[in-house]
């Protein structure tokens, strides 16, 4: 009797068990909503998407270390272009200073550790979901907009403004963007990046696709973001010489988009939106052009490790005072340029790591004809001319997220065969 108490007692912890057991992994499973949650999240509040990321990251280890035994690490080895970031990281935390405040530096690097790890272990998923993890980017970034826009017509009926308001520069640029706690070039950059994939996109219809277009087109003169309307442009001059047919109605929206723009900005916007979009005087006396020379003086005096990064900011610092640029030295700018910003960071080794992993993305996608990718690696390039977008959190989780997922579809063998 005692013994088939036990023994039902027994039974009845071990169902217990697995029940819970399924429960961890049911919730393991739930990992790709979190991270189209913390895509979504990217264009906006960075606080919500950090706790995003932090919460994904802890899941996906932990799915990790449960099916450790079913890894293939050679599959890893695709992950060099970001692992190698990850190891400039190290190089420059840890450069002339102690381990605690190194460690402290290297904070958000992690990614370019961690997010390859996650997707690249477990390639095949996340290839699955390539379109819904763009798509998350897509629909963060209108619903960014859309926040950035409420905030400005609550503004403009407190205040009791004329609609002439609407373009002046109270509301454009980083007074848009403030209220989502976002940065309007990298808001830009990923509303064109939106735009691109709605173009190859399948998941789609028009009906969706040619407003959120219009809107997006919109959005970007309001950011007032040159490098983002530059890119838009390069990519409507691109599929015209590529006579795009199959997308006509696309293209047709995209032209107008623009056009409209052009024409309500140049008739409506002020004199500082005017001078800021539409003159070559403005944006070639842009004054981080100059301050170029800052970072190119710093990395000419330490050329093959560069500074690390417990100092670049007092020397830099030092650097705009000598150059006489006031401003930039008490709001502490980086060098807006992200081959400088490798140089006087991390050196020789930095700048040529760089160019090593970028250029071998963007021509491995070309080589893979996976054109999407293609256009993401170009105008990511292109936006750190003249911004450095791998020293944000917002730019370094970009990258290792679509650069992770683009290698996702890489296979070695299969190029090797090639």
């Amino acid at each position: 009797m005692i013994n088939g108490i036990l023994c039902f007692q027994h039974i009845n912890l071990s169902n217990g068990a697995n029940m819970i057991f399924m429960k961890f992994k049911a919730i393991l499973g739930k990992r790709f909503w979190l991270l189209y949650m913390v895509v979504f999240t990217l264009p906006m509040y960075m606080r919500l998407n950090n706790y995003l990321l932090g919460a994904y990251i802890i899941v996906g280890l932990l799915h990790l270390f449960f099916r450790i035994k079913k890894i293939n690490i050679r599959t890893l080895k695709a992950g060099w272009p970001i692992f190698g970031f990850f190891i400039l990281g190290i190089m420059g935390s840890f450069y002339g200073t102690t381990f605690l405040n190194g460690f402290k530096l290297l904070e958000k690097y992690w990614a370019f550790l961690l997010l390859p790890l996650l997707m690249l272990t477990d390639k095949n998923e996340y290839s699955k979901r390539r379109e819904d993890i763009f798509l998350s980017l897509v629909l963060g970034s209108a619903a960014t907009l859309i926040i950035c826009y409420g905030n400005l017509i609550y503004e403009m009926v407190s205040r009791n403004e004329p609609i002439s308001y609407f373009f002046r520069w109270r509301h454009l640029g980083h007074q848009f963007t403030e209220i989502a706690d976002t940065h309007p070039t990298y808001l830009g950059v990923f509303v064109v990046i939106s735009i691109v994939f709605m173009f190859t996109s399948n998941k789609m219809g028009n009906a969706i696709k040619l407003p959120l277009i219009l809107f997006f087109l919109f959005g970007l003169f309001q950011l007032a973001s040159r490098i983002a309307l530059f890119l838009a442009i390069l990519f409507l001059m691109l599929l015209v010489f590529n006579r795009t047919k199959k997308q006509w109605a696309l293209l047709v929206f995209l032209s107008l988009g623009i056009v409209v723009g052009i024409l309500v900005f140049k008739k409506m916007g002020s004199k500082y939106v005017k001078d800021r979009l539409f003159t070559v005087e403005s944006a070639l006396n842009d004054k981080r052009f100059q301050r170029w020379d800052a970072s190119y003086e710093i990395f000419k005096e330490n050329p093959f490790f560069g500074v690390g990064f417990s100092q670049i900011e007092s020397i830099r610092h030092d650097k705009y005072m000598e150059y006489g640029f006031e401003v930039a030295a008490r709001q502490d700018l980086n060098a807006h340029n992200q081959f400088l910003e490798f140089l006087s960071r991390n050196g020789v080794v930095g700048g040529f790591v760089y160019v090593c992993s970028l250029g071998f993305l963007l021509l491995l996608s070309m080589y893979r004809r996976d054109y999407l990718f293609s256009l993401i690696f170009f105008v990511f390039i292109m936006a750190n001319v003249s911004e450095s977008m791998l020293v944000r959190i917002k730019g370094i989780e970009f990258f290792a997220i679509f650069a992770t997922l683009f290698l996702c579809g890489f296979n070695q063998k299969t190029l090797e065969k090639e």
